[in-house]
């Protein structure tokens, strides 16, 4: 079933559209300068709640990726798609125009390559034609840390918490379709950011109902919980 679906997503539900999103979506390196933009103005002109939710997104993704992905992977050690099945299409940014950031790759048509060849129906032979994506592939960091910062957001603002969950989706369902990961892979690092995003949440709200009043008494007397009521 996992193989099944996996083959579905990256060989039989494509586009050249769908290609220049997955691609930019799944490349961190593509919009990580304008993210820890977006933290950094954040965590200055943001408010109270928000600032309380960026540090629990920080403790949610250390909790899901740093530890309980880190360990899975060197646990499991399941070798990718583009590793050990021929025929995977490894999806990758197209190269922007000189000069331009690698955002702008957006634009360019995806680069597409196939690690471990292309069948051959009449010869049964093998085409090489890249490298494969190395790494061990389950579960899935990029699912879990979106799915962590996604639960956080929404047990600090509700309803408009929920906004980033989609992009979360994009992003895990993206993994997939670049040939980067199988679908358990992606389900199971959902999982542990969901769990990660409760545990951090609740640890550092305990805390702050706990030792806020001895240290921070006028914030408390503002904010007596981090997050709002039912």
């Amino acid at each position: 079933m996992d193989q099944q679906i996996e083959i579905l997503i990256n060989r039989v539900w494509i586009s050249p559209w769908s290609d220049r999103l997955m691609a930019f979506v799944s490349d961190f390196g593509a919009w990580r300068v304008w993210l820890l933009l977006l933290v950094l103005v954040a965590a200055i002109i943001g408010s109270f709640r928000l600032r309380a939710a960026l540090v629990a997104a920080v403790l949610a993704v250390g909790l899901s990726d740093g530890v309980g992905v880190n360990f899975l992977k060197h646990a499991v050690s399941r070798p990718r798609p583009s590793q050990v099945e021929p025929g995977v299409r490894v999806v990758t940014l197209g190269m922007p125009a000189c000069g331009l950031p690698k955002v702008a790759g957006l634009f360019s048509e995806a680069s597409v390559a196939f690690p471990n060849g292309v069948d051959l129906p009449d010869s049964g032979e093998l085409i090489p034609e890249a490298d494969g994506i190395h790494g061990r592939s389950f579960p899935s960091g990029h699912a879990a840390n979106n799915m962590a910062v996604a639960t956080v957001l929404i047990l600090f603002f509700r309803w408009r918490g929920a906004v980033y969950l989609p992009a979360a989706l994009l992003i895990a369902y993206s993994r997939v379709y670049t040939g980067a990961h199988w679908p358990l892979d992606v389900l199971t690092g959902m999982a542990l950011g969901i769990l990660g995003g409760v545990v951090a949440f609740r640890v550092l709200d305990l805390l702050w109902r706990s030792l806020a009043p001895r240290f921070f008494p006028a914030a408390f007397t503002n904010h007596p919980r981090l997050c709002p009521r039912s």
